[in-house]
């Protein structure tokens, strides 16, 4: 019996991609739930025992940071496996604005006075411009000389390659 095949793929292989959709997807839901329960309940007992003080915004934004992090997994896993310098962008990109709004967040209950969060705002906005600009210069695919979506550091890997083969012929 001849297996099937879909763009590459055999029927087994896409079962087992789909499982790990669904799996994810699963996972996001429960996530999103227990963090609406347990937040819910958080800020019933903030407001019941200590009312002056809205500590719950901390463990709140700390974990929908974490739950940021599962979605953008899942859509990276859900769109197709990513090369890894483009899932690094990602999940860079998504680290970084999580991460700031709930430096800000702090910076502006704690010490509104001084907005200490502009530094990790630029230094690691630096970091995450320079990640992104050696990703589109190094990583990112594009079609080369004989129409096949390669890399410049794929591209590179190749010339190598051929210059070893060479080499090793003489």
């Amino acid at each position: 019996m001849v297996e099937k095949k879909y763009a590459g793929f055999s029927e087994e292989h896409l079962r087992r991609i789909a499982l790990k959709k669904v799996q994810f997807r699963m996972s996001i839901k429960i996530h999103t739930g227990i963090f609406i329960v347990v937040n819910t309940l958080m800020l019933i007992l903030n407001l019941f025992f200590s009312p002056t003080t809205l500590w719950v915004i901390f463990p709140f934004f700390g974990w929908l940071i974490g739950l940021a992090e599962h979605i953008a997994t899942y859509f990276v896993y859900a769109r197709g496996i990513y090369p890894g310098a483009k899932r690094g962008v990602l999940f860079h990109s998504v680290a970084y604005i999580s991460v700031i709004l709930y430096l800000f967040i702090i910076n502006i209950l704690v010490t509104p006075d001084f907005y200490w969060v502009i530094f990790p705002t630029l230094f690691w906005g630096t970091g995450l411009i320079i990640h992104l600009i050696a990703y589109l210069l190094y990583r990112r695919p594009s079609i080369d000389s004989e129409g096949i979506l390669k890399s410049k550091t794929d591209r590179a890997v190749e010339k190598e390659l051929e210059k070893m083969k060479k080499k090793m012929n003489k």
